[in-house]
């Protein structure tokens, strides 16, 4: 699965956190689905369908089911290519051709920055949005959304696959809030809330069946944390993004970096790795490498088949160039038996990395072929 935190991980950090309350004490599991339940939205977005719209008509055609696209993509393709004017579907080309380098991420999250349709407005979160490189190279996108939405029947292609996504969501909504609460056991925290107290952000997760299947990110606007998130072919539910929003206060908090240090060596390995080479910073190196372990472990329970298909998996996006994985992933089961939370325990299995062998870790079982 694909993530981009870059612009996530400065939000997080000052608006989104997933705590305990005071005092230490943990929910049960029930009380943290029906916290889950009233809290967390999946939703339908006229902005995303926009967009994405757009960007497949531009020609972004990424697709990592072998069986190819979603139904509903495929259909929207296909009323696009019929009712698109010329003109500006050779505009929209040369515009996703120009910026080439820039992700569904990158776009969404300027898309996002907008009011939406009709108009596609900026709003009060772009004047922050733009200060990064990435994302006021897209300064134009709403100017094309607009046309785009005034000169194709945006709304009628969008009524065409609506109870795709009406069924869709339904399913995936009951696979969210029961996956989001196991993690948040598994992590021990309890809450959505904000760091320092006030208003409890809004956490949002939109199913885009426009997307290629099992790609996802996420990134917070304003005071609502958005989880983008493509299809899959049996639906249920990965809580990485949301794992993100629990470890990135670790990962990024400038008080462990002298003991993330020392993981530098692995870092650069993994840079060299073509499947892993779009990590950012040693920091987001070690945070994808934690998610990542967390995401499977914590859905081990012991059986000792789902145990070895977990550690199976664990090792696939090891050998992807997740070079800190296994690492983490023992680390977890010691965490686990721990009763500590991930925040006291993070800094015990940083203190706990021998690095010279996990290097001899990867020569063993970790480099490709192996």
């Amino acid at each position: 699965m694909k993530i981009e935190t870059k612009w996530r991980v400065a939000f997080v950090l000052a608006l989104l956190v997933l705590c305990a309350p005071p005092g230490g004490a943990f929910q049960s599991q029930d009380d943290l689905s029906q916290m889950v339940e009233r809290k967390v939205v999946v939703a339908e977005n006229k902005t995303i369908f926009t967009l994405f719209c757009l960007l497949n008509a531009g020609g972004y055609d990424q697709e990592n089911r072998r069986q190819g696209m979603h139904p509903a993509r495929l259909k929207v393709r296909e009323e696009l290519s019929r009712s698109l004017p010329p003109e500006l579907a050779r505009r929209i080309h040369d515009y996703y051709r120009r910026h080439g380098s820039a992700t569904p991420y990158e776009y969404s999250v300027v898309a996002m920055s907008t009011g939406g349709p009709p108009d596609f407005r900026f709003g009060a979160e772009w004047p922050e949005v733009s200060k990064e490189a990435s994302f006021a190279g897209l300064a134009d996108l709403p100017l094309l959304l607009r046309e785009l939405y005034a000169s194709a029947p945006i709304e009628g292609i969008y009524a065409k696959v609506r109870s795709d996504y009406v069924s869709y969501n339904a399913q995936y909504r009951a696979a969210v809030v029961a996956q989001v609460a196991k993690v948040m056991a598994f992590c021990r925290v309890s809450e959505l809330g904000s760091i320092g107290g006030g208003e409890v952000p809004h956490a949002v997760v939109v199913p885009n069946l426009l997307e290629s299947y099992s790609n996802a990110f996420s990134f917070v606007l304003g005071d609502t944390f958005y989880s983008i998130e493509g299809p899959q072919d049996k639906v249920g539910y990965n809580p990485h993004e949301f794992v993100h929003s629990i470890t990135n206060p670790l990962s990024y908090d400038p008080g462990y970096q002298a003991l993330q240090a020392p993981a530098q060596p692995l870092f650069v390995l993994a840079k060299k790795q073509p499947e892993a080479d779009d990590l950012k910073n040693l920091q987001n190196f070690l945070d994808e490498n934690l998610v990542r372990a967390i995401s499977l472990k914590y859905l081990d329970d012991g059986d000792p088949a789902r145990s070895q298909r977990l550690h199976e998996a664990m090792m696939r996006e090891y050998r992807m160039g997740y070079t800190l994985e296994p690492f983490f992933y023992d680390q977890l089961a010691d965490y686990r038996k721990s009763g500590e939370s991930l925040a006291a325990f993070y800094p015990a299995m940083l203190k706990r990395l021998d690095v010279k062998a996990e290097l001899s870790r990867w020569q063993q079982t970790g480099t490709p072929g192996k």
